[in-house]
């Protein structure tokens, strides 16, 4: 089989279902030869691979590269440029599923001419043809690799363009002031074109409120991608791995009457009211018995520095029980062990829990939904604003630009200034859609994906 070539840009092919058996796999096939891999590996009529054929599946058989084994029966589907994922002319070949006959089409088609895409780069030239923003493009990833329906929901709304609009809806009224302003440097020589300080006073003011609005809501993103972190902590036979199996519903850590029992942090993740909490049993806190004990309960007051929320222990049989360490997580105190204490020792404000009984369990719950604002989780889902990491840096960092731009206005600064200082700003915000970025951008974004998409 002829191996084809195009000195237009690469064409690129590799499987876009995990490896293993399955139903079907799928490979695809994307750039300027794309059409022509196709034809030069299976017995489809050329006609089929038409620009009239475009997106018309096509039962055809994948032949090896000396043309004579057949290696798969397929279903060969061409999208004809612009309209496929890339942006460019794909052709996906649904195959049996299983490791081999994907495996052979795929060989078959890099012996074509077609190279082995690497992570991510299906989409990223989706997002270099504007098939997608950048924003968009990680959304993708985010999908692919959500554990619940709040972080799929999320990432869904972002693919769908929620959080390109809000961003575009800040940008648009600072390009066109920067292009009055570059407007009124370039032609004050000959009439008096100054922009109104009142407008851009207004711009950067509205600019500022909108994304303090979005920054607002970064640690609620942040939980809707990543989950809770939840710390069940306390002193020893507080009842903390008994009270944590017992959210899981299932045996998850060992419980024993002995102190110190737990030495380990012992973590699994459980979904209330869609909210997934990543729950952490931890070693009781007391003065360490031994080394291996010491080394655990170092670890708890790692987790606790790292958590959103804290789940204190205080069994009811024991009333000697210390105060939580400091904090920046809500704290929800829990009154453990109440089948063995009367309601009049619980402690004010404490949520009185029995493992053993299940009184308070699903109370207990709902107040770990409340202190975590789930609803307006939901809400940031919904929206698209679940900003990753990278969204929110750059935010930030226009943010702290159009600070600066409205503290200079403020003194009088003129013009020139004032537009020269508008270009950090600018940056932040191009980079978060991709409508500005760089290599190392792009490099820094789809390194994270997996090949095949």
């Amino acid at each position: 089989m002829e191996k084809l070539r195009d000195a237009d840009g690469a064409t690129i092919a590799a499987l876009a279902t995990p490896p293993g058996a399955a139903g079907l796999a799928v490979v695809r096939v994307s750039g300027p030869a794309a059409l022509r891999v196709a034809a030069a590996v299976c017995d489809a009529d050329a006609s089929r691979l038409a620009p009239a054929s475009s997106h018309r599946a096509v039962l055809t058989v994948v032949r090896a590269p000396d043309g004579r084994d057949a290696l798969d029966q397929v279903l060969l589907l061409p999208m004809h440029a612009p309209h496929s994922y890339t942006g460019e002319d794909v052709v996906e070949f649904f195959c049996h599923g299983g490791s081999v006959p994907a495996a052979l089409v795929l060989e078959a088609c890099l012996a074509a001419g077609a190279r082995q895409a690497g992570p991510g780069e299906f989409t990223r030239r989706a997002f270099l043809h504007g098939r997608l923003s950048l924003d968009q493009a990680e959304a993708v990833a985010d999908l692919i690799h959500a554990e619940d329906r709040l972080a799929a929901r999320a990432a869904l709304a972002r693919l769908r363009g929620g959080l390109r609009a809000e961003v575009a809806a800040v940008e648009a009224p600072l390009l066109e002031l920067l292009a009055a302003l570059e407007g009124s440097l370039e032609f004050s020589e000959h009439e008096d074109v100054d922009v109104p300080r009142s407008r851009v006073v207004s711009v950067l003011d509205g600019a500022l409120r909108a994304l303090d609005a979005l920054l607002a809501d970064a640690e609620a993103g942040r939980r809707v991608r990543d989950g809770v972190r939840t710390v069940l902590a306390g002193p020893v036979n507080a009842g903390k791995s008994t009270l944590f199996n017992t959210l899981l519903g299932r045996e998850r850590a060992l419980v024993d009457a002995d102190a110190g029992t737990t030495r380990d942090v012992v973590s699994a993740r459980v979904e209330l009211d869609g909210v997934t909490f990543h729950l952490q049993d931890t070693a009781g806190l007391r003065d360490a018995a031994g080394r291996v004990e010491a080394a655990g309960i170092a670890r708890t007051h790692e987790a606790l520095a790292a958590a959103d929320l804290v789940l204190w222990l205080r069994p009811l049989d024991d009333p000697a029980v210390p105060e939580p360490p400091r904090t920046e997580a809500t704290v929800l105190a829990v009154a453990a062990r109440a089948d063995l204490a009367p309601r009049s020792v619980t402690p004010a404000g404490a949520l009185r829990v029995s493992a053993r009984t299940g009184e308070g369990i699903e109370e207990l719950k709902a107040a770990m939904v409340a202190a975590v604002q789930a609803e307006r989780m939901h809400e940031v889902a919904r929206t698209g604003r679940a900003l990753a990491r990278r969204h929110r840096e750059r935010l930030e960092l226009a943010r702290s630009a159009l600070a600066e731009v409205r503290t200079v206005v403020a003194d009088g600064a003129p013009d020139e200034v004032t537009a020269s200082l508008l270009a950090p700003a600018l940056q932040g915000l191009g980079e978060v859609t991709g409508r500005v970025y760089s290599e190392r951008l792009l490099g820094e974004v789809f390194s994270k994906f997996c090949v095949g998409k």
